[in-house]
């Protein structure tokens, strides 16, 4: 190496993530790991999202939202953000590219020879420069199954209120009522409970994250243990509307709930 990297990553260690300087760890999720590799062995270059869901899930099929979301976390392990983009930046349209000297890959068999009980990685793939027609025929099968999933969701969302609605009516139960207001120019609706509001209360008030962000709407509700977003908003690429449906945990924080609003809802 020509520089000295902040980070290097240990793929096969408990905690795969460990600073040069004052060697703290941190400790990295399967697939956030892989789509790190994936990203150091091409640094410098973009990455095209159709590489990193076929190396990383293979033929699973999952929503991009997950690889959204393991982007933000590993920009946090790097003290990064979806704002800043220091370390990875986000290309729109295209993919996601690491910077030269961020993270080095430490070699797998000098990992091994300090650690005999980890097994080898496997080898690795040939990179291959995606092809026009095969990221517009992925492009269109991702908005074929977005668009079907909010289908389900609202038909879903229409039958389950039904069946509660039939369940409670004669008990008398009262059921969350939705409060519409209007902050900087976008529409918010949100559940009339406190954690709903304390999520609307961040979101338009208490932090940044919205300011450029070209969300119209914005609605806000929760669950047992969860938080349910949905974002409208117009594509940057396309200037089409789009949906996003997002969940997190009740206990998740703010702060990286509001940068994954602002990454994936845009």
């Amino acid at each position: 190496m020509n520089y000295e990297s902040l980070w290097q990553l240990y793929p096969l260690a408990r905690e795969q993530l460990v600073h040069v300087k004052n060697r703290s760890a941190k400790k990295l999720k399967g697939t956030e790991c892989r789509v790190l590799e994936i990203l150091i062995a091409q640094q410098g270059q973009v990455v095209s999202k159709k590489e990193l869901f076929e190396k990383v899930w293979g033929e699973r099929v999952v929503s991009e939202n997950s690889l959204t979301q393991c982007v933000a976390q590993l920009r946090i392990a790097l003290g990064d953000s979806g704002k800043e983009q220091k370390f990875i930046k986000t290309v729109p349209s295209r993919g996601y590219m690491l910077f030269e000297n961020v993270v080095e890959l430490v070699d797998t068999e000098q990992q091994a020879a300090s650690d005999h009980s980890v097994v080898p990685s496997p080898n690795p793939t040939i990179q291959t420069e995606p092809k026009t027609e095969d990221v517009n025929e992925y492009s269109y099968r991702q908005q074929f199954k977005l668009l079907l999933a909010l289908l389900l969701a609202a038909v879903l969302l229409i039958q389950g209120s039904a069946a509660i609605h039939r369940l409670t009516f004669s008990w008398n139960v009262p059921l969350d009522t939705w409060v519409k207001t209007e902050h900087g120019g976008r529409d918010y609706f949100y559940f009339d409970n406190q954690a709903s509001e304390a999520m609307y209360r961040y979101l338009s008030e208490n932090s940044s994250h919205l300011n450029d962000s070209p969300v119209t709407d914005l609605l806000i509700s929760t669950g047992v243990s969860n938080y349910y977003l949905s974002c409208v908003y117009r594509s940057e690429s396309s200037g089409d509307q789009q949906v996003k449906n997002l969940n997190f945990s009740l206990r998740e924080n703010f702060y990286f709930i509001g940068e994954t609003v602002r990454d994936v809802c845009r």
